[in-house]
């Protein structure tokens, strides 16, 4: 009898480890761990997309990093997406540069590498357009960033990126009494 329950119990455990363990890959780029799981088709899928991609962007010719795989077991879910991965894996390859389009009022006026940098231009030119004790400020037409892969190189200056946005656009302020002005 007590052979029975033994055995069942086995059986139960058995069943319970094939129902929620599941193989699972951490992924290594550079000798840098990424954070994150994902499934084994994930990683290849992943992997075939940014190196495809890579292989349209990059003029420099230069492959992608060597990726690497650790197979594992593990009771979690994966936590990675492929279309995450093979983002993060494009941003790696050599000769790609992630960046980011730089649109006022829907026209394209460059491609800036840095979004906090060209976000402290900008705060720049309001800062000297706009008196100390405006409540609110802010500019004239939409400003809009899109995140692109570009070719390493294609980069527009900052400083002249900030010259043509200044050259399109005015800024606003509203002073303490509610009024609105255009600098």
């Amino acid at each position: 009898m007590l052979w029975k329950k033994l055995a069942c119990s086995v059986a139960a455990l058995l069943a319970l480890t094939v129902a929620y363990v599941r193989p699972v890959c951490t992924v290594s780029l550079g000798g840098q761990e990424l954070p994150g799981l994902w499934a084994p088709g994930d990683v290849a899928g992943a992997e075939r997309i940014a190196r495809s991609a890579s292989e349209e962007i990059s003029r420099s010719g230069e492959d992608m990093p060597e990726v690497e795989t650790h197979l594992k077991l593990a009771v979690l879910p994966e936590t990675g997406e492929r279309g995450e991965l093979a983002l993060t894996l494009l941003a790696e390859s050599p000769g790609v540069d992630r960046a980011w389009d730089v649109s006022v009022d829907g026209i394209v006026v460059g491609r800036a590498g840095d979004r906090s940098a060209l976000g402290e231009l900008l705060m720049d030119a309001i800062a000297e357009a706009a008196p100390a004790g405006s409540i609110r400020t802010g500019f004239t037409s939409e400003i809009e960033l899109s995140e692109v892969f570009a070719p390493e190189g294609t980069l527009t200056d900052l400083m002249e990126l900030s010259s043509r946005i200044r050259s399109l656009v005015r800024v606003t302020y509203t002073t303490s009494d509610g009024q609105l002005h255009y600098a």
